[in-house]
């Protein structure tokens, strides 16, 4: 079975991929807001976290790709990166934020979840459903 064919089949890998690819995309949109934004009187920190914002999304696109495609290098970056947005999404809770809190958490779960199920396991690892 080819590595795209194995993410048409398996709907948890195409729900992954697609969710990475709207985090990578909120990033981007982030980062290019923080760029405009930046001013002379902070532009080493506004430049710096722009970059890192930028960097993560491609970073979150490449594997969402490779999620997609069922490549098996890929699932570690994507859990990981939503392990991280875990606690950032428990920063947020509270006031006028927890409604921010709660998406970022369940976005995070979600993939975490769809990337761990038994059948996405297997097209991972290269095994016939």
């Amino acid at each position: 079975m080819s590595p795209a064919m194995k993410s048409s089949y398996l709907p948890a890998l195409t729900l992954a991929a697609a969710l990475l690819v709207v985090i990578g995309a909120a990033s981007a949109v982030y980062g290019v807001m923080e760029l405009v934004a930046t001013r002379a009187s902070r532009a080493v920190v506004g430049s710096g976290a722009a970059i890192i914002l930028l960097a993560y999304a491609g970073l979150l696109v490449m594997v969402a790709r490779g999620v997609w495609r069922g490549r098996r290098w890929s699932r570690a970056p994507a859990i990981a990166t939503q392990l991280i947005q875990l606690p950032i999404a428990w920063s947020f809770r509270g006031g006028q934020t927890t409604w921010f809190a709660l998406l970022l958490g369940a976005v995070s779960l979600t993939v975490i979840v769809c990337l761990l199920l038994p059948t996405s396991t297997r097209a991972f690892v290269g095994q016939e459903q």
